[in-house]
Formats: structure tokens, sequence, C-alpha cells
């Protein structure tokens, strides 16, 4: 996992033939990173400017751009479409792939994601009970999750990990509001991926809505989000964190450096993102599930 680049203040940001330079508005300080060292670009500062080679040389060089709104919210990841690998043969796949497939594809997908959540409640405070309970809920899925396995599984374990006075979906609370933040970063990471791959984004496998053009990655994120959970609980218990604020939204970034397990190798989460992508992809070519690769937590913690 290469660098995050964070780029908050007041800053004029160019290239040359090495790597980014940036300079400081207001001091006038100067510092550079190289192209190979940066995996992406923050871009968090309604006052900040680039030169538009930055745009040109993060394609070239296939760094992401993210633009955040006046709340630090992440609204816009420039992608390109130029270079996307074999768009028109992956669209196909992606059409021709068998609806019995898909749904073992979710099946997959989702008792990974209860599975995670499980192991979670380990590593938050070694609740063994509860994450029993999870465990063999996940054992019950079938395909397509047809009796929502997900939704009851997420019913006993969100007040087990964030106490039984939480509600997931209010807004405006810390733990809400950091939870959103940070599944908006995995899935910008998982949609960067999913069109540099050339899949088509609105082409999902449970989720269809003809309103979402981001279907596939919501599919994806899924057993992404306990790794998520669990940096937000850690950031909820610091005794300076009061308030969902730039400090907040700045920590929640590390969730990309975060450690997990893989097609049995440790990974970070942002490099774990590609594994799946790259495995989704020959489950596609093969019109098969067995080629999906999910992410799991490291026994005995991160």
């Amino acid at each position: 996992m290469k660098n995050i680049v964070y780029v908050e203040k007041r800053q004029y940001v160019s290239v040359n033939q090495y790597g980014y330079r940036f300079v400081d508005l207001v001091s006038r300080k100067e510092r550079f990173c190289t192209f190979e060292d940066v995996e992406c670009l923050v871009f968090d500062n309604l006052n900040s400017f680039f030169s538009s080679k930055v745009i040109n040389e993060s394609v070239k060089n296939d760094i992401g751009i993210v633009f955040c709104d006046e709340k630090h919210s992440p609204i816009v990841y420039a992608n390109s479409v130029m270079g996307q690998e074999k768009r028109l043969i992956r669209i196909r796949d992606q059409f021709k792939i068998s609806s019995k497939i898909k749904k073992r594809l979710w099946r997959k997908i989702v008792i990974a994601k209860i599975n995670n959540q499980a192991d979670c409640l380990i590593q938050a405070n070694n609740d063994t009970e509860n994450s029993k309970l999870l465990k063999s809920i996940g054992k019950n899925v079938v395909e397509d999750d047809v009796h929502n396995g997900e939704a009851y599984a997420a019913r006993k374990y969100f007040p087990v990990i964030f106490g039984k006075e939480f509600k997931r979906g209010r807004y405006g609370d810390l733990i809400n509001s950091s939870l959103n933040y940070g599944y908006s970063l995995v899935r910008s990471m998982i949609r960067r991926k999913i069109v540099i791959s050339g899949l088509e984004t609105s082409f999902g496998i449970h989720h269809n809505s003809s309103e979402n053009p981001f279907n596939l990655s919501d599919d994806l994120i899924e057993p992404f989000r306990p790794f998520v959970d669990i940096l937000v609980l850690e950031i909820s218990k610091m005794e300076d964190i009061k308030n969902f604020d730039l400090t907040v939204k700045k920590r929640l970034f590390q969730i990309f450096f975060e450690k997990c397990i893989i097609d049995e190798k440790v990974y970070t989460i942002a490099d774990a993102i590609d594994v799946l992508v790259e495995s989704f992809i020959r489950c596609l070519s093969k019109n098969s599930a067995k080629c999906l690769k999910l992410p799991t937590f490291i026994e005995g913690g991160r």
C-alpha cells in the first residue's frame, strides 16, 4: 500500500517528471512526493489549486484523486476511462453470468460479512458468546440469502459492539457519522478498482437498483464493513475525540492501511480490494463462484 497524500491546507500542487510538488500558499514551504510513493491525492481544502498536468500524470501513474466538499466529505473520486482493461469483454461476462452463480456469490459475500462481524466482536471485547451466535447465523445463510440472515445478524451485532442505545442509520452522532464516512472511503476505493478493471459499476451481484450507478461496489464492500467498524470503535473510545470533525475524518483514512487475510496472505485493505475485484473477474470469466476471494480478520488481532 502506497501513501495517501492529504492536501488540507491552502496549497498549489504541480508535477515534474519525478512526482508532485506541494507549495504552501501561506508559508511558501515546499515538499515533494514521487509518483511511486502515492496511491491517492485527497484535496480537502477548497482554496487549493493544481495544474492540469496533475490530472494527466495521475492518470498515467494510476493514482486516484479525491475531491472533498466544504464539510470535508468526499464528493468526487476521479477515474479515467482511458486504459480500462478489456472493457467490452468484462461487460459481456457481467451480462452472461447466470442468476444461479450470482446467488452463490451473494451467499459467500454475506457469510464473509457475518463471520467478520463475529471476529470483530472478539477483537472488540472478546465476546465469545455473541461471536458464536453470529457464526451460527452465518452457517445458515442460503443462496441469495433469501431468509435475510444479513439483516438478522446486523440486529444482533450493532447493539453489542456499539452499545444497547446505538441505532444504526441515525445521523449526527459520532459513531454513525464515522461509520458512514469510513464506508464511503472503502466504497470509493472499490469503485476505482472496478472502473480501472473495465467492469460496469451499475451491474451488481445482489444490488440492482436502477437509480444506483454503483450497485457492484455496494455488493463488494460488505465483507470490509466490520474492518471499518472496529476502527470507528477505537476512535470513539479516544478521550480527545468528542465530535465528528476533520480529525476523525483523517483518522478514518487509516482504514486503507489496516491488515486482513485474503487468499491466505496478509494484505492491507487497499491491496485486498484489488485481490477481491480480480477474483470476481475470474468468477465472471468462468461463470463460477469458486474463485471469489474475500477478506477475513487476522486471527488474534491486527
